[in-house]
C-alpha cells in the first residue's frame, strides 16, 4: 500500500506525549516533582524557623519551584513545534510504500528501507501507530494521513509482524 504524508507539530505533539506517558512517566515528570519538592521545602522551612528564619532562602526555593515547573509545561507543551522545526525534510509531504518485507520512506528524492524484523516494538492506539526501532527512536504513522480502510489494514499488518505490541 501506498501512503502519502505530511507532519504538523500538532501529530508530533500528540506522538511525544504518548510516547513519554507509556515509556518514560516517571523520567518526564521528574523536572515537575523536583518543582514541587522545591516549593515544598521552601514553605516548609519558612513555617519552623518563622520570621526569624532565613527568608530570602524560603523564597528562592518556592521561586525555583515554581520556575521548574513553568518551564516543564512549556516543555511539554511545545514539543511538537520544536520536534517539526528540527525535522525540516518533513515538511514537505513524503511517500510511504508498505509490504509484507519492509517500509519504504522516499524523502525529498531519498529512499529509506526499513525491515519488519528492525522494528523492536509497537503503541498502537486508536489514532497513531508509533513503530521502535530502538528503544527511544520511533516512525509515527497517524490516521489521518491514510486513506479509508487503510490504517486498519495497516495496523493488522503491525500486529503480525511486531511482537512487542502496546
Amino acid at each position: 500500500m501506498q501512503i502519502n504524508f505530511q507532519y504538523s507539530p500538532a501529530i508530533l505533539q500528540r506522538a511525544h506525549t504518548l510516547h513519554y506517558r507509556k515509556f518514560f512517566l516517571f523520567q518526564s515528570r521528574l523536572p515537575m516533582l523536583m518543582g514541587i519538592l522545591a516549593i515544598w521545602a521552601g514553605l516548609l522551612l519558612f513555617v519552623i524557623l518563622g520570621s526569624d528564619g532565613n527568608r530570602f532562602l524560603s523564597l528562592s526555593l518556592v521561586l525555583s519551584g515554581i520556575l521548574a515547573i513553568g518551564i516543564y509545561f512549556w516543555l511539554m507543551k511545545t514539543t511538537g513545534t520544536r520536534v517539526y522545526k528540527r525535522l525540516k525534510d518533513y515538511h514537505e509531504p513524503f511517500l510511504m510504500e508498505i509490504n509484507n518485507d519492509n517500509i519504504e520512506m522516499t524523502i525529498g528524492g531519498s529512499t529509506y528501507e526499513m525491515p519488519w524484523t528492525a522494528l523492536k516494538k509497537a503503541l498502537i492506539v486508536p489514532d497513531m501507530i508509533l513503530l521502535y526501532p530502538t528503544e527511544k527512536m520511533f516512525y509515527i504513522f497517524p490516521k489521518n494521513n491514510f486513506e479509508d480502510g487503510k490504517y486498519e489494514e495497516f495496523e493488522i499488518l503491525v500486529r503480525e509482524k511486531i511482537n512487542v505490541i502496546f
